[in-house]
């Protein structure tokens, strides 16, 4: 029974985790591109 306990909260944590990661990719991704639309419109 705790061999299902454990497995369930470890692919429940590795999941949340994969998540978060994608949001933070995505929030970099975007703040990336605002930088360079800032870089662009001031040297242009």
């Amino acid at each position: 029974m705790w061999s299902m306990i454990t497995h369930f909260l470890a692919f429940t944590a590795g999941t949340v985790a994969g998540v978060v990661l994608l949001c933070l990719m995505q929030a970099g991704k975007m703040a990336d591109e605002g930088y360079e639309n800032l870089e662009r419109r001031n040297n242009g």
